[in-house]
């Protein structure tokens, strides 16, 4: 099946980006003020790393300026519909460098950080102890709503302190 190519969005004339998440500059002839003309050929963009989730990102050139985008916003944006208020690109499979317009897709933020724990990319899934040391297990794990998971372990040493300091602070003041 061929590569389908569409204009960026934005940048008409200049980009386009295809399916498969690839990003090429438009063969255009520019004339200068000075009266010369110079003819830029189409040539793909390579893309590189975008932040540190593994994302792909590329710089697009314009008057002088450059602008880096994310490679997958510009496939939705290309492929499916502008951004929607409030919105993020999501990849299907959880990997942040396939870009293929199959693969994504415009969806919450809360959808957004569900994927990133599912495939097992969200920093605080990925932890398999707590800091201090004690094993995130199934005996040991303790699931506090709207605040992630918690250490059974140093929650038992936090109450038997406190209760520890409550009784010091009772006999102390008798």
């Amino acid at each position: 099946m061929a590569e389908e190519w569409r204009p960026v969005v934005g940048w008409e004339g200049y980009y386009e980006v295809s399916d498969q998440g690839h990003v090429r500059s438009v063969e255009r002839t520019v004339e200068f003020s000075d009266g010369t003309t110079r003819t830029y050929k189409s040539r793909t963009r390579s893309d590189g790393p975008h932040g540190t989730q593994g994302h792909r990102g590329v710089g697009l050139w314009r008057d002088g300026a450059i602008t880096m985008r994310t490679v997958h916003s510009l496939v939705l944006e290309a492929f499916v519909r502008p951004r929607p208020d409030g919105m993020h690109a999501c990849h299907a499979d959880g990997d942040p460098a396939n870009n293929t317009v199959g693969n994504l897709r415009w969806d919450t933020p809360s959808a957004n950080q569900f994927d990133k724990v599912r495939h097992g990319n969200h920093h605080h899934a990925r932890k398999t102890h707590c800091k201090q040391g004690h094993p995130y297990d199934e005996a040991n794990t303790i699931v506090r709503p709207g605040r992630g998971r918690g250490c059974r372990a140093c929650k038992n040493e936090s109450s038997r302190a406190g209760n520890a300091r409550r009784r010091k602070m009772e006999r102390e003041s008798v």
